[in-house]
């Protein structure tokens, strides 16, 4: 699990380094790659299904407002301050933290297409 959880940190701050940000996939990607650990050994595919159901649960902690660890954020804020925040600021999070997250598509979203056109998904 801490496995996971240290890789799946990684990988978002990788996501500033041009080489590194090519190796994020987005759903079309992670289907491929599954398919393909299927045809090799089904022990690791679902291996990986369960990396994949982890990482995804990781990133909804996250602190950005349209994800699950968003709101946890501002109820914590909440119960510490014991008035509620105001909802300018929490729009103006929301939009932030929404953002980021359909930055984070758009990066997978790009890399699949571009391996769609290129080179194809390999499972290494």
């Amino acid at each position: 699990m801490w496995a996971v959880t240290t890789g799946t940190v990684e990988a978002i701050a990788r996501i500033f380094d041009a080489k590194q940000r090519e190796q994020l996939s987005g759903v079309v990607g992670s289907y491929e790659i599954t398919r393909q650990a299927f045809t090799f050994n089904e022990r690791r595919a679902l291996t990986l299904l369960a990396v994949i159901s982890l990482s995804l649960a990781l990133i909804n902690l996250f602190p950005f407002l349209p994800l699950d660890g968003g709101h946890i954020l501002w109820s914590v804020i909440e119960k510490i301050r014991g008035k509620a925040v105001p909802f300018r600021v929490m729009e103006k999070a929301g939009v932030i933290g929404f953002m980021l997250v359909i930055f984070l598509f758009f990066i997978g979203l790009s890399n699949d297409i571009g391996r769609l056109t290129g080179g194809g998904f390999e499972a290494r």
